[in-house]
C-alpha cells in the first residue's frame, strides 16, 4: 500500500482562525477518507517552525512512506520558504527514497500523487 504523509501547519492560532481551522480540518478529513478509499495510507501531521520537525523526522525513520505532501499553508506562503526547505531537507536526510510534493489546491491530491508516482488514473 502506498503511504502518504501530509505535513502542514497546526490548525490553531497564530496560523489559523477558529473558523479556518474547522474548515481545513474538515477538508483534510475528506481528503484522508477519499485517499483511503482509493487504497492509500494517508496520514496527516502538523508542524511549525517554532515546534520543529523532530516528530516528523522520527515518523520518517520508523514508518513506511512513499510520498511527503507539503500542505498548502506551508508551500504557498513565501514567509515559510525556509520551513518548507527544512521539511525537504528532513526527507532527504531521513528517507531519501521518498518523493516530496507541494500541495497548492490547484490539483486534486490523488491526481497529484498518482502523477508523481507515474501511475495516473486512466479516463473511463
Amino acid at each position: 500500500m502506498t503511504s502518504i504523509l501530509h505535513i502542514g501547519l497546526p490548525l490553531d492560532p497564530p496560523w489559523l482562525t477558529a473558523e479556518e481551522a474547522v474548515t481545513i480540518a474538515a477538508r483534510l478529513a475528506a481528503i484522508r477518507k477519499r485517499m483511503s478509499a482509493a487504497g492509500y495510507r494517508y496520514v496527516v501531521m502538523h508542524a511549525s517552525p517554532a515546534g520543529g520537525l523532530a516528530a516528523f523526522r522520527k515518523w520518517l525513520q520508523t514508518e513506511p512512506c512513499d510520498v511527503v505532501l507539503i500542505g498548502g499553508g506551508v508551500s504557498a506562503d513565501p514567509k515559510l520558504a525556509s520551513f518548507k526547505q527544512q521539511i525537504a531537507n528532513a526527507v532527504r536526510d531521513e528517507a531519501p527514497h521518498v518523493k516530496v510534493l507541494e500541495f497548492d489546491h490547484a490539483v486534486d491530491v490523488q491526481v497529484l500523487v498518482e502523477q508523481a508516482l507515474g501511475n495516473p488514473r486512466q479516463p473511463l
